[in-house]
């Protein structure tokens, strides 16, 4: 039997689209009906509506992790970016140990974010942390800080780890945008006596644009839904202070065992997820992810 091209394009595509519907559609499906349903081991499950999604968004605790985790992205996304491109510009150049510095520094990147989490757990612990040891025996501090249980110090502990783990990606997705600027540009300007700022602000600039634009979006994502390193360095303490939206999930599912309320707050963190996406590729100027065509 001769399939027309169609049906043998669908048939080709049919393994795939199972999948996807297993591992995408089927889990947003099932957290669609949890988030409607009583779901617990210790209660029968039973239909209550909307009122899970009334519970979250009438609590002063999902409040409190919505703002915590605004605050977050809002500080680490242009920390990374600007960082990002500083990173990308110094691995730009050639000297010695170019290589060395390249393969090293995804590092950070390449271990689990759970794994980074106790291992700068173990540099910012109160009593004998190796930060507190380091200051104090340099003679910089005369009582050991309390980094971890101290909220705004907490909070900083979050921000300077999840840049560290995701500083390298940043820095190697804008270094490929760099290294696609074409020479001639920068020889050009030197020629018309273009200054290395000039040159940054009127080459460098447009041409890592579209992926400056990437790079934000991306790490707005990961800055909304990350969880593994708050659980692994702070568990959302002290107190609340760096209680983020996932953590907040976290604690309603598997410490309170109430999944109906857990996959309220799931579904709400993708809604959440998908509007300020939406803000922001609205707030991207024209042409910023493509080059505009005469």
């Amino acid at each position: 039997m001769t399939l027309s091209p169609s049906s043998a394009g669908i048939l080709m595509a049919a393994p795939v689209l199972v999948l996807v519907a297993v591992f995408t559609l089927y889990p947003v499906g099932r957290a669609l009906y949890q988030s409607m349903h009583i779901e617990s081991p210790i209660f029968p499950s039973r239909f209550v509506g909307l009122q899970n999604y009334q519970n979250v968004l009438g609590g002063r605790y999902f409040t409190d992790a919505a703002w915590t985790t605004l605050r977050f992205a809002a500080v680490t996304v242009p920390l990374l970016v600007a960082l990002g491109v500083l990173t990308a510009l110094l691995l730009n150049e050639s000297f010695v140990g170019n290589t060395l510095l390249r393969v090293g520094m995804i590092l950070p990147w390449a271990l689990p974010a759970t794994v980074a989490g106790l291992i700068w757990k173990w540099v910012f612990l109160d009593s004998w942390g190796a930060l507190n040891a380091g200051l104090y025996t340099a003679g910089f501090i005369d009582n050991y800080v309390a980094w971890l249980t101290t909220p705004r110090l907490a909070q900083m502990a979050v921000i300077v780890v999840f840049i560290w783990t995701q500083l390298p990606l940043t820095a190697v997705f804008l270094l490929a945008a760099l290294q696609a600027v074409p020479a001639e540009l920068y020889d050009a300007a030197a020629v018309d006596g273009a200054g290395v700022f000039g040159r940054f602000w009127n080459i460098t600039l447009p041409g890592i644009r579209p992926m400056l634009v990437i790079v934000a979006l991306y790490e707005t994502l990961m800055a909304i839904t990350n969880f593994d390193i708050v659980y692994a360095l702070t568990q959302g303490g002290p107190g609340t202070a760096t209680t983020m939206l996932t953590y907040f999930t976290w604690v309603e599912s598997f410490k309170k065992l109430d999944f109906g309320v857990g996959s309220a707050l799931a579904v709400l963190i993708a809604l959440g997820s998908l509007v300020v996406i939406l803000i922001l590729v609205r707030a991207i100027p024209k042409g910023a992810l493509v080059e505009e065509r005469a």
